[in-house]
């Protein structure tokens, strides 16, 4: 069994020992190295390139985005994993388009971030589910407005849509349509700019969030 690699940075004490403690019950990982604030953090991951990095959002010196966005700029094969207390839309977008590949609200990480571990390792992103239902249950007032837009979208778009929700990359879903990388990329611009959607990752933070609408397209 090949075991992954752990990081972990929080300045909460108590915290970052219960989550020592859930990791450390895990038998395909292990946590390689720990820091309480951004700046060790950063000088850490850049030194030893572990497999997953857990970050707490708010930490000392940099916080656990900014330190996201220095080691995507470094190219580093770190896969990111954000905790935070804010169920909050912008900075979610935020996260993605750092770079993270998981959203894990700390309370419920118990519950969570083994799953979401298991997920990084995978290659799929993982957001914890009460994040996706608080959205899914405030775009109720929305539907109509959001299932309009859907509802512009070619036929081909909504297919590449319903697929991004399901985490798959560019590459995948040009595989499945039989068609190049780019189309689908100039696909994922159409859908962007009819759904009024900005910045780099906000197709997978959409596409993410707002499953039940996508699958409502597809039950018309």
């Amino acid at each position: 069994m090949k075991i992954t690699k752990i990081f972990i940075a929080d300045d909460h004490p108590v915290f970052l020992f219960g989550l020592k403690s859930i990791i450390g019950l895990m038998n395909n990982c292990e946590i390689e190295e720990v820091a309480s604030n951004g700046i060790s953090a950063l000088s850490i991951i850049e030194k030893s390139n572990p497999e997953i990095a857990i970050l707490d959002i708010d930490m000392p010196g940099l916080s656990g985005l900014e330190v996201t966005k220095r080691i995507a700029k470094m190219q580093l094969s770190t896969k990111v994993i954000i905790l935070t207390m804010h169920n909050d839309e912008s900075i979610f977008n935020l996260a993605f388009d750092s770079g993270a590949m998981g959203y894990v609200l700390k309370d419920n990480t118990a519950t969570d971030i083994v799953n979401c571990i298991n997920s990084v390792i995978a290659g799929e992103i993982f957001v914890s589910p009460q994040i996706v239902k608080f959205y899914e249950n405030r775009q109720e007032e929305n539907y109509i407005t959001e299932l309009n837009l859907l509802n512009e979208l070619t036929e081909t778009e909504k297919k590449v849509l319903i697929e991004v929700s399901l985490n798959k990359s560019s590459l995948e879903i040009a595989s499945l349509l039989h068609v190049s990388n780019k189309t689908i990329q100039n696909h994922r611009f159409n859908i962007c700019k009819k759904m009024k959607l900005k910045g780099i990752n906000s197709l997978l933070s959409y596409a993410l969030l707002s499953k039940k609408c996508i699958n409502l397209i597809f039950t018309e």
